[in-house]
């Protein structure tokens, strides 16, 4: 279903005319304004559902481009970041033309300081007002004028244009590539949906009056949205994440109707710093607009004569395949995992499955190009390979080991 929200993104998004949509250039002056190639700007984004206000941006643009246009890509950070300079460099480095907004600067353009995190009141409370009060609306409108924006600019190609974002900013890049067809591709860091099933915002949600629950689960939750998502999308989280569950992450990667890579890093947190040192967006987004090879395809794992098994399908050689396990239950973040080898078999990634079954599992493939992984696996033992049927999150949330 498109609620009415989503409706008028994309009727915003399908305004081609140039920044006079909502975006134009504005110099910052004094000292720092401009380093190496990043430059400041200010994209003022016009009311609709939701008010006037300015987003605050870098913008970062390749030293030399190997074609007519050079791609683009707009970098969302999540609640306790900012418009990273270092993101954007990172980006332009490789090709791109990167604009990393400031998706908390609006607070900030009457002159009040801004806050040094996203406010829980405006992404969830605040639809009580209706949609157009929330920051993810709000956020999701900016998306689009900046994506207007950098199509438009000169030297870029307007239809080499994606997104990437950590956290919320994940979040946002998920809600903008449902309603936004003018995207390539998109790259989610640790955002999941089904957030009042079990997140670190369940309680927060609880704690609403029901019928502003309701009304924000249905408006904004990614599972509701994901469906819409056509384009080549990039899920990628770690075993630790407290934010998104694993589970609830892989559910609502499997809801997306284009295609998807996934990617599970084992140890990992949640933290901005660490998400910028994985090389595979950069891989996956340089194969999404046919300038490089693509992470390995793995399809779903599953359980073959006591083994675990996953077709790959890779342009090169797969180098290492892992299989990673738990047999813990409880909350994702206490949960002990363990790493074994396992082996390359022409197309065919398998392992032995643990001798004491596990509770989730999942298989990895590394090319010279990066790694993916399947999806996660669970509810699973050795002697039966049950799995439970239906609900896709059913077996974990109720921390239950087949």
């Amino acid at each position: 279903m498109t609620t009415p929200w989503t409706a008028r993104v994309r009727a915003r998004a399908r305004r081609q005319e140039p920044p006079a949509v909502g975006a134009r250039m504005v110099e910052a002056s004094g000292a720092g304004a401009t380093r190496g190639r990043v430059t400041r700007v200010v994209l003022r984004c016009p009311a609709d559902l939701t008010p006037a206000r300015d987003v605050a941006a870098v913008l970062a643009r390749p030293a030399v481009s190997d074609g007519p246009g050079s791609s683009a890509v707009v970098l969302l950070h999540g609640g306790g970041g900012r418009a990273e300079p270092r993101w954007a460099r990172s980006w332009a480095a490789r090709g791109h033309t990167a604009l990393a907004l400031d998706l908390g600067a609006p607070r900030a353009v009457a002159g009040e300081a801004r806050p040094a995190r996203l406010d829980h009141a405006g992404i969830f409370d605040a639809v009580a007002q209706g949609t157009g009060h929330s920051w993810l609306h709000q956020a999701v409108e900016a998306c689009v004028d900046a994506v207007t924006f950098v199509r438009s600019l000169p030297g870029v190609d307007p239809r080499a244009v994606g997104v990437c974002g950590v956290s919320w900013g994940g979040y946002v890049a998920l809600l903008l590539a449902s309603a936004d067809p003018r995207l390539r591709y998109a790259v989610d860091v640790y955002a999941a949906g089904f957030l009042a099933r079990d997140s670190a915002w369940s309680a927060l949600l609880r704690d609403l009056p029901a019928a502003t629950a309701r009304r924000w689960t249905a408006a904004f939750d990614l599972a509701r949205h994901v469906h819409r998502v056509t384009a080549p999308t990039l899920w990628l989280t770690g075993t630790g994440d407290p934010c998104f569950p694993l589970d609830a992450f892989d559910a609502t990667a499997g809801l997306a109707r284009g295609p998807v890579t996934r990617r599970i890093v084992p140890g990992l947190e949640h933290d901005h710093e660490a998400a910028w040192r994985l090389t595979e967006p950069y891989a996956f987004a340089a194969a999404a607009l046919g300038g490089g090879p693509a992470l390995p395809a793995l399809r779903a794992a599953r359980v073959v004569g006591g083994h675990l098994r996953a077709e790959v399908e890779s342009a090169t050689p797969v180098l290492h395949a892992a299989l990673h396990h738990t047999r813990d239950t409880g909350p994702w973040t206490t949960r002990r995992w363990r790493s074994t080898v396992a082996v390359i078999d022409g197309a065919t990634v398998r392992a032995d499955v643990p001798a004491d079954g596990f509770s989730a599992a999942f298989l990895s493939a590394r090319t010279a190009t990066g790694t993916s992984t399947t999806g996660l696996l669970t509810g699973r033992a050795a002697e039966t390979g049950r799995r439970p049927k239906g609900d896709p999150l059913w077996c974990v949330a109720r921390n239950r080991t087949w």
